[in-house]
């Protein structure tokens, strides 16, 4: 975390355990930026430690030494995190700094009246303009409550029971109370603090999903980002216990764990539009030939077949249905759209970013008109719209007010008819999950507004980032580590990871699975587990899981195919060889296994056996160059110069640009035991040229090869194919003598 880095070698001290030499370095820093007030607390914790480390040199029994340390490096803890605060804000956190020392402080008390008196002014007012002016009225209210709390320091008793009931009210708009978890979670991740976590713990159990769901997805990051710091304070560490008992706690736990890794493909997605989907279809000729439908014509049973033959055409159908699927997904779609849309001034105060959206927020207000009133198509579509995240709606409704009025109307015409629609179509499966809010959607929309905050914010450098943690795999002190280990979750996570490709990150969850859940390590998932080591390049570990796999669930021609590839990698040509065959048992009229078993018999040189499978392959696809290079190589091998001439011939007429300088220089070997002089030379001409593209054994050489390094390296394969020993000094002078004669 920011606030650790900062502090720097001192945190080292605690963290190695040197808690007395912690104690020693803050306080000389706290005497030196003359924070009295700290230095007092640090004395009295001092004083405190000294008796308990006297205690133990005498050797007494004190069953209560561990609570105290507990307590005691818990508050030097907070202390520390106080004191960096005041000595690098200025610097290090500028505008963190600036909001904390203008924001108006109020009593706890005084914001709940504040709340309380909007809630009830909404209820019982319906003047549109004393609506907007008590509405203007309270996003101030509201923007100086979510600073004050974000920006205050720990809490005490005191504060924490006037939070609790701002939290508690029954009278505070949802709303306001999202904003207000919100703002606790913000200042948590700034600053840990046990009574700021167990006033997350309280807001879980709220009995509205949106304030409940805020909550969570607040204890998860700060678990996640302080697991370091929560055992010290015993009584959060017991609430969080408690909760981890719930199943239905331990699934939405899994299930932002999930979201927040969905976050990763946001930028890729993001990329996919601006750069792909949207400017194809901007220039797609047949978009602007779109059929002119008219209202009239959108009865249910009058679909024009043209209209659905022009999406077809114009690829519009195709976009659409990546797009929907990544909705269903749960991926971010929306981040290209709206991201240039955060340059509002609504955007430049930090809690507008947090705050629900809202039909009681002033300019919203004015723009949809009076959410009391029952004809609002504009303010219901938006207002019940899953596909937008908050703050994308706040967007979307700015991008609006920029709008004509008469077009406006029209287009609330249109959404009035689309919601009529989506009402009709709410027996689609698909439909019916995408529209319907849950407890899943409100935590997705929330998680796309924390993305677009920690992105887009302005300010966002100076604030930890909770997506580049949530994603990992926890650390064993990670208080809600057992709730992720559960088997369910780990699959979840890991089939992710794989669709994701992070094949590492899926690889660390596997372990947690084998270690904890060994018997949910079936063949299905063996096979995963082999397929991201070797995706990663970790072939013995590959093998291994398929060859589990493979005891599990004999004749797997995936796990075959698989071991013989991996085999293959680590040239074990021989067992890669058994698989090949294996497999080619299963798949007789697969080409493509023909092939890779002929290249591994070619590898252990069995060239002989290996000409059966390249004629076959060759006789149904000559233009193959591989197959037509391996027959060429099998016979030069075997001693028919004759037979590989022919290859060799084929491919210089047919793969001339194709051929490499190993090539060439085969079939002038060939040529040369052949005794057709003027062709070997012909043929070592052109792989001479080719030479210097060609790679090289750098354990073989230090620097890349000469032509004449190479022949003489190759003698010993000539003699082996019967050259005579005493020529081979010849063979390079008379090329090299052949070419000086032709210049």
């Amino acid at each position: 975390m920011k606030i650790d880095r900062l502090a720097g070698y001192q945190m080292r001290y605690f963290r190695e355990g040197q808690f007395y030499h912690f104690l020693e370095q803050l306080t000389a820093v706290v005497r030196e930026q003359e924070l009295s007030e700290l230095e007092y607390e640090l004395s009295g914790i001092i004083t405190t430690y000294d008796a308990l480390i006297d205690y133990f040199n005498q050797g007494a029994d004190d069953p209560e030494r561990d609570r105290v340390y507990q307590q005691l490096v818990g508050h030097a803890l907070q202390i520390a995190d106080r004191c960096i605060i005041a000595t690098y804000g200025a610097k290090e956190l500028p505008y963190y700094t600036a909001q904390s020392k203008t924001t108006r402080r109020e009593s706890p008390h005084t914001y709940l009246l504040q709340m309380e008196a909007f809630a009830e002014g909404i209820r019982s007012q319906h003047d549109i303009e004393e609506l907007r002016q008590l509405a203007t009225t309270h996003d101030k209210q509201l923007a100086n409550l979510f600073t004050d709390l974000w920006t205050q320091g720990t809490w005490n008793a005191t504060t924490a029971s006037e939070a609790d009931k701002l939290l508690l009210s029954p009278t505070i708009t949802d709303a306001d109370q999202c904003t207000i978890v919100s703002a606790v979670t913000l200042s948590t991740l700034r600053m840990f603090d046990p009574l700021k976590l167990l006033f997350l713990c309280d807001a879980y159990y709220h009995p509205k999903s949106t304030v409940s769901m805020r909550a969570l997805v607040g204890i998860v990051i700060v678990c996640y980002c302080w697991c370091e710091r929560i055992g010290y304070y015993g009584e959060a560490k017991a609430r969080l216990e408690l909760l981890t008992d719930d199943p239905i706690f331990n699934g939405q736990v899994c299930d932002v764990i999930l979201q927040f890794t969905r976050s990763a493909d946001t930028e890729e997605i993001d990329r996919k539009m601006r750069e792909e989907i949207i400017p194809e279809l901007m220039k797609n000729p047949k978009l602007r030939r779109m059929p002119n439908i008219k209202k009239e014509d959108l009865g249910a049973d009058d679909i024009n077949p043209d209209w659905e033959q022009w999406m077809h055409e114009s690829g519009l159908e195709e976009s659409m249905r990546e797009i929907t699927e990544w909705q269903m997904e749960g991926a971010d779609v929306n981040m290209s759209t709206f991201s240039q849309l955060k340059r509002y001034p609504f955007f430049y105060n930090i809690s507008n970013w947090f705050r629900p959206f809202d039909a009681w927020q002033a300019d919203v207000l004015g723009i949809i008109g009076n959410p009391n009133e029952s004809s609002n198509p504009l303010g219901k579509t938006i207002l019940q719209s899953n596909y937008m995240c908050d703050s994308d709606k706040y967007s979307f409704c700015y991008a609006i007010r920029e709008i004509p009025q008469m077009q406006r109307e029209a287009m609330m015409a249109q959404l009035e008819e689309q919601n009529n629609a989506l009402k009709e179509s709410a027996d689609i499966p698909d439909l019916k999950r995408l529209s319907k809010q849950t407890t899943q959607s409100i935590m997705r929309q929330y998680v796309q507004n924390l993305y677009r905050f920690f992105k887009l914010f302005p300010n966002a450098n100076e604030f930890d980032n909770p997506f580049e943690h949530l994603s990992l795999c926890p650390r064993r002190i990670n208080p809600l580590y057992n709730s992720i280990v559960e088997a369910d979750s780990l699959l979840k996570i890991i089939s992710l990871n794989i669709k994701q490709k992070n094949y590492l990150r899926a690889i660390e969850f596997f372990i947690r699975l084998e270690e904890y859940h060994p018997d949910r390590m079936e063949a299905t998932q063996l096979q995963q587990l082999g397929l991201c080591y070797q995706k990663k390049k970790m072939y013995d570990s590959a093998i291994e899981a398929y060859t589990k796999a493979d005891l599990i669930q004999p004749d797997s021609y995936w796990t075959i195919y698989h071991l013989a590839q991996c085999y293959r990698a680590v040239n074990r040509y021989d067992r890669a060889l058994e698989y090949y065959e294996t497999a080619e048992s299963m798949k007789p009229d697969n080409l493509g296994l023909t092939f890779h078993v002929a290249e591994m018999q070619y590898e252990e040189g069995e060239y002989e056996e290996a000409l059966p499978r390249l004629h076959k392959i060759d006789y149904h696809h000559p233009e193959a160059l591989k197959s037509v290079r391996l027959l060429a190589e099998c016979n030069f091998f075997i001693g028919k110069p004759e037979q590989a001439a022919r290859y060799y011939e084929r491919m210089m007429t047919e793969h001339a640009d194709e051929l490499t300088a190993t090539d060439w220089r085969l079939a002038a070997y060939n040529y040369w035991l052949w005794g057709k002089r003027d062709d070997c030379f012909r043929c070592m001409s052109r792989a001479e040229e080719l030479q210097p593209m060609e790679p090289y054994d750098d354990e073989m050489y230090a620097s890349a090869p000469k032509f004449a390094d190479v022949i003489y390296a190759d003698g010993r394969m000539l003699h082996a194919l019967g050259a005579r020993k005493e020529d081979l000094p010849y063979l390079y002078d008379a090329y090299y003598r052949s070419k000086r004669r032709k210049h």
